[in-house]
């Protein structure tokens, strides 16, 4: 009567499997009453008696595995063995409390034989596991009302979760998802009752469901109807007093990775148009920068090395509707060109990437701005063009991604030159070079220069409490007329230098050390080399930590050590 009496339970299970290893399946209980058949044609009903393979089942207990019937003496002198249509079989017994209570039969026709007895070990194993589910499915009382304490407290918690959330029972129908289940897989159905695999139709999905055996954060993709489905997949067993009770899974959208990662700073975007509008000179530079700003067009920000093009790119994604989604840059220079490309398209085994994502993705609904674009390999800016035209990419083992992202880029070159010269991808210029922004170089314009270097000697002079710090006439006339080759960059390199390592009045004479008014190459040469290692002599003595030196002098820590040995410091 066991088995009668969860029929429900019955159906189910033999449902799901004959869904997964693609045969008919029979449920018999000890009595040789049929619970549950798959069978297809109740026209042709299977009958059961005590001469046949499945009562065999029963009364030794034993496992019975077949191929061929042809071959197999017992089936012979079974009285339906000429219109059985059977093939092969495969029959396992349901055991409770240390009795037989039935069997669970697969039913397999010439055309899945292979697919059944090609490795029949694991069919058997996943039969006895079914088998053992459904016995557990008899447990009554307590442990009942338990369960459903327990499933009740589950669902509480699992609502109060950002994530997509659904609980399954053992076979894998589900019992429960959360509101964002339902906000990514759609508010029009109920997905309660609904078979997993059916909903989210995923091979990761499947081979959970066949092995039970659970992993976490796979990153995964893919569409059914209008769903599109792009983030990381986790599905693990529940267990409550050593049996396996159900299943849980859990879906992050890519989206929400992206706020994550906003939130610990990977958009940590302060500069705004607002603290450029005093430093920029001629305004019409960041009036073109925020007129592009509100559009959704690729910009191409021009100019030579230091001249802030990073800061006029960040000020445009502070600026535009997608200030609050990410900004990631990428820069192109030689260093990592090797690593470039799973860099920007993502690799799902690579130790460079963010869980396998490449920042075009984690830019999604956000900004990429690249820099020194003109040093991305050719290959890979054709590549880039096929995003930039169609809005997705490609990953291995996937269909293409969609992704909204807003590109920007910056160069010191001159692209047009490099296209001529075959360097550059003539598409990618065209496409990019449409909306140009130009920076003029500092030395451009004289009277913004001088009242940048106010502002930024008032910037240090704060910094390191030294109010009293003044600048001769003389000095700042050399500092206005000096070319600033390496722009803003270099700018305040050397004022914070100044600042930092002098005290009351700045002369003219004494910018030398810094590297300013000396046009002789080789006393210019051995002066820095001097200032240098008064420098570096100051800082150490001051107790600043090398990192910090290092940042000062504008040098990597590598060069800091190779200068402290050379200079014996």
């Amino acid at each position: 009567m066991l088995l009668l009496e969860i029929k429900s339970d019955v159906e189910k299970f033999a449902q799901v499997i004959s869904k997964i290893l693609e045969v008919e399946v029979m449920i018999v209980d000890s009595y040789l009453r049929t619970i549950s058949n798959t069978y297809r044609y109740p026209e042709k009903p299977m009958h059961v008696h005590q001469m046949s393979i499945i009562a065999q089942v029963i009364s030794t207990g034993k496992t019975i595995a077949i191929e061929d019937k042809n071959n197999y003496e017992t089936c012979k002198l079974c009285r339906d063995f000429e219109k059985c249509e059977m093939k092969g079989f495969l029959s396992v017994p349901i055991n409770y409390k240390e009795e037989v209570i039935g069997a669970i039969a697969l039913i397999v026709p010439k055309n899945k034989i292979e697919h059944v007895f090609g490795n029949v070990n694991n069919s058997i194993e996943f039969l006895e596991q079914m088998a053992d589910l459904l016995a557990s499915k008899i447990q009554k009382g307590d442990d009942y009302n338990n369960l459903n304490r327990i499933k009740h407290e589950r669902e509480v918690i699992m609502d109060s979760i950002d994530y997509a959330m659904a609980s399954m029972d053992e076979l894998g129908y589900i019992t429960y998802y959360n509101k964002r289940f339902k906000q990514y897989f759609g508010d029009k159905t109920d997905y309660r009752g609904m078979f997993i695999r059916d909903v989210m139709p995923h091979r990761y999905v499947n081979d959970f469901l066949t092995n039970f055996s659970e992993f976490f954060d796979r990153l995964i993709y893919f569409e059914r109807d209008d769903l599109q489905l792009y983030g990381f997949l986790s599905c693990m067993n529940i267990n409550i007093n050593g049996s396996r009770t159900g299943m849980l899974l859990i879906f992050k959208p890519i989206s929400d990775v992206n706020v994550q990662l906003n939130e610990i700073g990977y958009n940590n975007i302060r500069t705004t148009f607002g603290i450029l509008e005093e430093d920029f000179s001629p305004k019409r530079v960041l009036e073109e920068a925020k007129r592009l700003s509100v559009t959704q067009k690729t910009a191409l920000i021009q100019g030579e090395a230091g001249v802030g093009k990073d800061l006029i790119a960040k000020a445009m994604h502070s600026f535009s509707n997608r200030a609050k989604n990410c900004y990631v840059t990428v820069n192109c220079d030689s260093i990592y060109r090797e690593l470039l490309e799973e860099s920007l398209f993502g690799d799902e085994l690579s130790k460079h990437t963010v869980g396998g994502l490449g920042k075009l993705q984690l830019a999604d609904k956000g900004t990429i701005y690249f820099s020194k674009i003109e040093q991305m390999p050719v290959y890979l800016q054709k590549k880039l063009v096929e995003t930039l035209k169609s809005g997705t990419i490609r990953r291995v083992g996937m269909s293409e991604i969609r992704v909204d992202v807003r590109m920007l880029f910056s160069t010191s070159a001159d692209l047009k030159q490099l296209v001529r010269d075959g360097l550059f991808d003539e598409e990618l210029y065209y496409r990019i070079s449409e909306n140009a922004i130009y920076v003029p170089p500092l030395r451009d314009d004289k009277e913004s220069l001088k009242r940048l270097i106010d502002r930024r000697l008032k910037f240090y002079k704060e910094k390191y409490k030294k109010f009293t710090l003044s600048i001769d006439p003389k000095a700042m006339d050399m500092l206005v007329e000096y070319s600033w080759p390496e722009n803003r960059r270099e700018l305040d390199r050397v004022l914070d230098n100044i600042v930092s390592l002098s005290n009351g009045s700045v002369a003219a004479s004494a910018l030398a050390r810094f590297g300013i008014g000396e046009e002789n190459q080789v006393a210019k040469t051995f002066l820095i080399s001097d200032m240098e290692k008064e420098s570096i002599s100051a800082l150490l003595s001051s107790n600043v930590s090398k990192d910090e030196i290092a940042r000062r002098l504008g040098l990597s820590r590598a060069t800091l050590y190779r200068k402290i040995k050379k200079y014996n410091l």
